[in-house]
């Protein structure tokens, strides 16, 4: 009998032994969610990708799940930590995954609220949201798409063949030219920068613009009578010179003939006048004292200082 209760007491020793030193070394918390999505008892918990505890128990609380789990003493939660349920495996297998944040330290037993924790896309859903997009399509518009597709769509294979391609050559001319195009978008979107920098004196410039194109459109029957009035004279200045152009010839012949003479008498033109602006002169003086003219002789009726004018008298002053 000793041996028999020795042996159930080591038992029982081992089998809660682990349990109490797991409960002994963590912290008990609480995370709401909006449902289990399929995580179960003793799934384990995450911190930061490391294993940190496990889940010890989910229940139902109202329009939500309460899901208990417990972490290592030395794993810190701040006040805003966050928790979500996560695909472990492609068969199917979950996680709850917690990220610690805020400042402070969340004390054993504090709850992550609803709006704090979420859930992976479950199959439902995903069910839910395809007959939705589905009901909101517009049937009669994708129907005449696919139409029209079809008929764009060529009926030989060779040339859609090609066509495809084409395409294929166009990606591996973008690909190998990346660094090109990168250029050229950074220069499209200074010019971009630019033109929004300059916005107020384009808009100063267009209406600038505008301004001259309604002036213009409000004189334009004035243009319009203006060019009329020009072709009218360039047609008039047309049938001038075809009638009367052996005069016009003439008349530049003899006006090239005055120009060449009076060249050639330049000088002799020059002495004339710079001679007859004294000569005004003295005959201003002679005649500028009454209705007579003063003479000295023995010049006799010559006017005074005319014969120094001429040259005929030498030493005149």
């Amino acid at each position: 009998m000793l041996g028999l209760a020795a042996a159930v007491l080591l038992l029982t020793t081992a089998v809660l032994a682990p349990s109490g030193y797991f409960t002994a070394t963590t912290d008990d918390f609480h995370a709401e969610v909006a449902n289990a999505s399929g995580l179960r008892v003793d799934d384990p918990v995450y911190v930061a990708g490391v294993p940190a505890g496990r889940v010890t128990g989910i229940t139902l609380a109202g329009d939500r799940v309460d899901v208990a789990f417990r972490l290592d003493h030395d794993v810190p939660l701040g006040t805003t930590t966050r928790a979500s349920i996560k695909l472990m495996t492609v068969l199917g297998r979950r996680y709850l995954g917690v990220e610690p944040a805020g400042p402070g330290r969340l004390a054993a037993g504090a709850v992550i609220p609803l709006d704090r924790t979420s859930v992976p896309y479950l199959l439902d859903d995903l069910g839910r949201n395809a007959q939705q997009a589905t009901a909101e399509l517009d049937l009669p518009r994708l129907r005449e798409a696919i139409r029209t597709l079809g008929e764009l769509t060529p009926e030989d294979p060779a040339q859609l063949g090609r066509a495809l391609d084409g395409v294929s050559e166009v990606s591996t001319i973008v690909t190998e030219n990346d660094t090109e195009i990168g250029r050229l978008l950074t220069g499209v979107q200074q010019l971009t920068d630019t033109l929004l920098a300059q916005k107020d004196k384009l808009v100063t410039l267009l209406g600038n613009a505008d301004l001259v194109l309604r002036t213009i459109t409000d004189r334009r029957d004035a243009i319009a009578a203006m060019l009329a009035d020009v072709n009218e004279l360039t047609a008039a200045a047309t049938r001038l010179l075809s009638e009367h152009g052996p005069q016009f010839d003439t008349l530049l012949d003899q006006l090239h003939s005055i120009t060449g003479k009076l060249s050639t008498s330049e000088q002799d033109l020059a002495k004339t006048v710079g001679q007859l602006a004294p000569a005004s002169r003295y005959l201003a003086n002679a005649t500028g004292n009454g209705d007579w003219a003063d003479v000295a002789g023995p010049a006799g009726p010559v006017p005074d200082n005319l014969l120094c004018v001429v040259g005929l008298v030498k030493g005149c002053r």
